[in-house]
This record gives structure tokens, C-alpha cells and sequence, in this order.
């Protein structure tokens, strides 16, 4: 399970160099879900929702069992606006790991839009069972990188 740690935002020109590494990265090894995965993240974090999105697609396509994918994709569709289709991600990551601190935070951020709001705070009350620390996950939510 990752530890939870919440960086700075790289600017974006760093964003722009990792894009760039991932895309030679990507045209090698671009049956790995961890590197679609990470590819989305870069993408995701430049604003280019619909195109992480697409790479969270493809990463699943090679791994459906990619938690990391699975919570960034629910991530994604909220911003999106599209939150019915993200807590379907969300059910499907929390299901691969039960214990995945990240997708129990994108779980409760989906529902609170929703207006779910006593079914949100359960789900940030596990996350908060699970690590101490998650509540500072909320305000920014971020995607995950897989290793």
C-alpha cells in the first residue's frame, strides 16, 4: 500500500519534461498499465483531463485489477463531471483493495458531490481509520503514481 505523502504540484514545464519522458517510455513498454498510469498523472496534472483519461482507459485494458488506475479514472470523471460513472471506479478500486486510503478519499470527495453527504463522511472516516493523515487528501485529491 503507498504511503500517503502529499507533495508540491511540479510546475509545469517539469510536467511538460515528465509528459516527454513518459511518451518515450510509453512507445517502448506501452502494454504497462504502471506506465499508462503514470502517463494520465502527467497529463492529469497539465489539465489535459480527457486525454488522462484515455491513458487510465488504456492502462486498465492491460491490468483491470490496477487500483492505482481505478482511483485516478474516478478522479478524472469527477472533474469531468461525470461523478455516477466515477463512484462505479471507485466501488471497483475499493474492491481490489479495501484498504487503499486513497480511493476511500475519492470515494467521499464522489459522494459529497453527489450530496451523499453521510455516506461521504463514512468514507472519510475510514480513510481517517486507516491513516491518520488522510484528512489532508481532501482538499486537493490527488492521482496516484504507481511504482
Amino acid at each position: 500500500m503507498p504511503r500517503l505523502v502529499i507533495s508540491k504540484s511540479p510546475h509545469k514545464e517539469d510536467d511538460e519534461d515528465v509528459l516527454r519522458a513518459y511518451n518515450d517510455v510509453t512507445a517502448e513498454n506501452s502494454h504497462e498499465s504502471a506506465t499508462l498510469n503514470n502517463m494520465g498523472v502527467a497529463l492529469e496534472r497539465q489539465g489535459r483531463y480527457e486525454e488522462a483519461l484515455a491513458a487510465f482507459s488504456a492502462a486498465l485494458l492491460y491490468d483491470d485489477d490496477d487500483v492505482y488506475a481505478w482511483n485516478n479514472r474516478a478522479v478524472i470523471l469527477t472533474r469531468l463531471g461525470r461523478p455516477q460513472e466515477a463512484v462505479l471506479a471507485c466501488i471497483r478500486a475499493l474492491a481490489l483493495d479495501r484498504l487503499c486510503i486513497f480511493a476511500w478519499v475519492t470515494y467521499g470527495m464522489v459522494l459529497g458531490r453527489l450530496g451523499k453527504y453521510r455516506e461521504a463522511e463514512l468514507a472519510f472516516a475510514i480513510a481517517e481509520d486507516l491513516d491518520p493523515q488522510a484528512r489532508a487528501l481532501y482538499p486537493g485529491n490527488f492521482t496516484m503514481i504507481r511504482a
